[in-house]
């Protein structure tokens, strides 16, 4: 971070820039600090500051860095499919690693958004919804390129950065290089009223990837529009809502909402996502009503507070177990997995889930999961 007083840029810059200027400039450094946001000027002031050479970004920014920035490939998803993620290469991670750590993370998501950020977590998340009747949750498609670079625009814009700065910075955190099955997602947002393209540039409309630092809290505050209209609907009908990334829930501890039906409700939902810009995920819709199982991100909300259920115990507990007996290759394959590296982060992410719930249990699995080694050091 560059250490410098706004009193020595005033001076300077009415010497050289004459006084409106300066005043000007001087004006927006002393808006970001207020806002605790680091001051920068230009891409070329950004390039100085992170320590990443001015044409790499300018070219990132001009979209003549699409391949050489993004490296793509897909894992399997259990619940069918494929994840296709962006591996970062070279400087851009570093110019990424920053925006995220001294912009985005400083910037306060919607309180009722409780993924990628410090004052979150699965279990609190969970707790919102504890002692439920009735349960309403929504998974939105494609999450991270269905938030284009329009709306990355808009975070850095009313964070308070000038506009072709905030154009720069939204196009440095986005991509236009997808799969094509996924390229109509470069065409199909319709961009922000305020936003406009700088240069004779591409005009596809790049989208956040998934596995840039940024994208995380990046989708986060793109998706407060979402969050703040399903607050207000929840509000106004006595009910709970929260977000975990691309998972929404709603929930009420009594009846139904006087004069709302299950139908109602869902409707209502289904029309605010898409109004938001986003599509809900049809196969993941689930309503539980009086009487059938509550759970909320992997944990039971029937009680006062989240736990796991008897069948996720039972699930670490076995993988433990077959992993220490027939090792790790064998049992990734017999679970379906690609390789033994993505059962082993699988596995990993269990255990961590545990730490968040029951501290006891947690210990155990850790300590059996501590005598397993990685892949990434020859561990099969």
């Amino acid at each position: 971070m560059e250490t410098w007083s706004v009193h020595h840029l005033s001076q300077q810059a009415t010497s050289v820039l004459g006084k409106s200027i300066a005043q000007d400039l001087t004006s927006y450094a002393q808006r970001l600090r207020r806002s605790g946001l680091p001051v920068v000027f230009t891409l070329r002031h950004l390039s100085r500051i992170v320590g990443v050479d001015y044409s790499l970004l300018r070219a990132s920014v001009e979209r003549r860095r699409e391949s050489a920035n993004y490296r793509m490939f897909a894992i399997k998803k259990r619940s069918g499919g494929r994840r296709h993620i962006h591996a970062i290469t070279g400087d851009l991670f570093k110019a990424q690693q920053f925006i995220n750590a001294e912009i985005l993370q400083k910037l306060n998501p919607h309180p009722a958004s409780f993924a990628f950020h410090p004052g979150g977590g699965i279990r609190a998340c969970a707790a919102a919804h504890c002692g439920a009747r009735w349960l309403f949750q929504y998974d939105l498609s494609d999450f991270f390129h269905s938030i284009s670079e329009a709306d990355a625009y808009k975070v850095f814009f009313t964070a308070g950065y000038r506009p072709l700065l905030a154009f720069e910075l939204a196009r440095i955190c986005t991509t236009t290089r997808l799969p094509d099955h996924l390229k109509h997602h470069l065409w199909a947002h319709r961009a922000w009223r305020d936003y406009k393209f700088y240069g004779d540039h591409t005009h596809a409309m790049g989208v956040l990837p998934q596995g840039a630092p940024t994208s995380p809290m990046l989708s986060n505050l793109a998706a407060h529009h979402l969050d703040i209209v399903l607050t207000e609907f929840a509000d106004r009908h006595g009910m709970s809502y929260t977000r975990y990334a691309d998972d929404l829930t709603l929930s009420t501890s009594s009846d139904l909402p006087d004069g709302m039906s299950i139908g109602n409700i869902h409707r209502a939902v289904i029309g605010i996502i898409r109004k938001s810009g986003f599509q809900e995920n049809k196969k993941k819709i689930r309503i539980a009503g009086p009487g059938s199982k509550k759970i909320v991100l992997g944990l039971l909300v029937d009680g006062t507070a989240p736990r796991l259920s008897k069948e996720t115990y039972k699930r670490i507990d076995r993988h433990l177990h077959a992993t220490q007996k027939y090792g790790l290759a064998n049992v990734a394959s017999h679970e379906g997995f690609d390789s033994p590296l993505g059962f082993y982060n699988h596995l990993s992410g269990l255990i961590a889930f545990v730490k968040d719930v029951d501290l006891v249990r947690w210990k155990e699995f850790h300590d059996q999961f501590s005598k397993i080694e990685s892949p990434m050091n020859g561990g099969v």
